[in-house]
């Protein structure tokens, strides 16, 4: 699922701004930018996340900044570094017959002339404000996933009244689906020349009632409304039920497969077809959720 949360903390000079985003995927997966003094904090902060997502990729970005909006890191030049090569060079210049010494540009260029200061606290102080900036990014992007949520679980709902429909179409034609079978199998034997066959052998009845067995779809059916059913106790569990529909569209795809393959029935084949192409969406929009 997609959202995205803000959160910002105050204390000790500093204000810590988090920035959470998340997109879709399978699996729960984290992208963490810290400031290179609190990379030590990224267990942690992970940990935090866990406890609030099951699926997803979750990118934090975090920016620490003094209440005046200046960064946290600073230029710092040693400035008796930076003479000392300068004189170094400019003497070499003059010995070597050059016209050209050396430039400001050229020296801050130059090992340990300019670095950057931090003038962050360490990690075990700066994690309170880290952790309440969290909290606040957390329940932002939580309140954007569950509101589109929401609208997801009304597509999800309509997908499922669908596929009850074209159930309710095929229950008409399962009663038909056994006296067909049998008559076609009678049907066959006669264009096979056994026309005097005794329809009262008991062999003969056996494999007839075997044969539509094979094709009797009501177990099938039985078990595809209790998944209808499944979904609906699940949705109102209040719990992330993404990874248990991916599992429920599994079972479906299954119920409807065999009843297309058992059926053989031209109205009922098409009945599956826009069932199955029905389920794809549905499992499409599975994949989204939490």
């Amino acid at each position: 699922m997609t959202g995205y949360g803000l959160g910002e903390a105050q204390g000790n000079g500093l204000r810590v701004t988090m920035e959470m985003q998340s997109i879709n995927r399978k699996q729960l997966e984290f992208s963490i930018s810290l400031p290179r003094e609190f990379e030590s904090l990224e267990g942690a902060l992970k940990s935090k996340c866990t406890q609030a997502f099951s699926r997803g990729r979750i990118q934090c970005r975090i920016r620490v900044t003094d209440l005046e909006g200046h960064e946290s890191v600073r230029p710092k030049i040693n400035a008796s570094l930076a003479k000392a090569c300068h004189e170094a060079f400019d003497q070499l210049a003059k010995e070597l017959n050059l016209s050209q010494g050396s430039s400001l540009e050229w020296l801050a260029r130059l090992p340990g002339v300019l670095t950057m200061e931090s003038n962050l606290p360490n990690a075990e102080v700066a994690w309170d404000l880290l952790e309440q900036a969290a909290d606040k990014a957390i329940t932002d992007l939580l309140d954007m996933r569950r509101q589109e949520g929401s609208f997801l679980l009304q597509d999800l709902r309509s997908r499922i009244l669908n596929l009850e429909e074209f159930v309710s179409q095929i229950l008409p034609l399962t009663s038909e689906l056994t006296q067909r079978h049998r008559q076609n199998l009678l049907k066959r034997l006669q264009e096979a020349g056994l026309e005097t066959v005794d329809l009262d052998d008991d062999r003969l009845l056996k494999e007839i009632a075997l044969f539509a067995d094979r094709c009797d779809i009501s177990e099938e059916i039985t078990r595809l409304k209790s998944h209808f059913e499944h979904f609906e106790k699940l949705i109102h569990k209040g719990d992330p039920v993404g990874r248990s529909l991916d599992f429920l569209c599994q079972e479906m795809f299954r119920e409807i497969n065999t009843i297309g393959s058992k059926s053989n029935n031209h109205e009922i084949a098409h009945l599956v077809v826009s069932m199955k192409t029905e389920l794809e969406k549905f499992r499409e929009q599975v994949q989204n959720l939490e």
